[in-house]
């Protein structure tokens, strides 16, 4: 797949080399030469250029990127101009950083195709692991309130059937999936533990002291699990 993405700070640079790495064509640009510099080696091509600018922007392949990320993380102004005129470019897909909630309104009412936040994302994900501690494994945004966890089995809770335990009654949680623990031996011949995930769940199943818990809930009513 092809991209764009516009504005090469912290967070542009991660994004256009992590596209690269699995194999996507990336087309960075921004007005800071250095920044590009920073990126013109690990990416298919890096273009100093103003984003505001229409005939510079339209010179580029628009047509052909699968998406265009603005990744700007402080000029509400210059973040707003460029989605503005890639939306009168018709871009195919614009996908926007939200720099605060007004500028999110903003970019909701021009009419972009989704709306990262980085930082607010990472607030929830750092209290989500502060909360469950050693429990903790992974986190997904489904909606401002309800999350997708992955945790590790608590202890209570080993050995116990879906059954007995209730989730939705007794935490106010869903259990979505488990993945169990399996050894496996590699092609040099060491055993490996991988995970198969079981997402037929049957009231008699019983939950094992390594299986991961695949959990879908507000964040307030997982702290009940970590606490048991």
């Amino acid at each position: 797949m092809k991209y764009l993405v516009i504005g090469l700070g912290n967070l542009g640079r991660a994004i256009a080399k992590d596209l690269t790495r699995v194999g996507n064509e990336v087309i960075g640009i921004d007005k800071d030469l250095h920044r590009v510099d920073l990126l013109k080696n690990d990416i298919a091509g890096a273009i100093a250029m103003d984003s505001t600018d229409e005939k510079a922007i339209g010179m580029l392949p628009l047509n052909e990127m699968d998406a265009v990320i603005v990744t700007f993380g402080k000029d509400f102004g210059l973040s707003v101009q460029t989605v503005a005129l890639l939306k009168n470019l018709e871009v195919n897909k614009i996908i926007v950083r939200a720099i605060s909630s007004i500028h999110e309104k903003v970019i909701q009412a021009i009419g972009v195709d989704e709306i990262i936040t980085p930082e607010k994302d990472f607030s929830t994900m750092y209290t989500s692991q502060a909360s469950l501690g050693g429990l903790f494994q992974d986190w997904y945004k489904v909606t401002e309130t309800e999350h997708l966890y992955k945790i590790q089995t608590p202890a209570a809770l080993v050995g116990q059937t879906i059954e007995n335990i209730h989730f939705e009654s007794n935490f106010g949680i869903h259990l979505v999936a488990i993945e169990r623990p399996y050894k496996k031996k590699n092609l040099i011949g060491l055993t490996q533990t991988e995970y198969e995930v079981i997402s037929t769940l049957t009231g008699d199943l019983v939950i094992g002291a390594g299986d991961r818990l695949i959990l879908f809930g507000k964040m307030e009513l997982l702290n009940k699990i970590a606490t048991i």
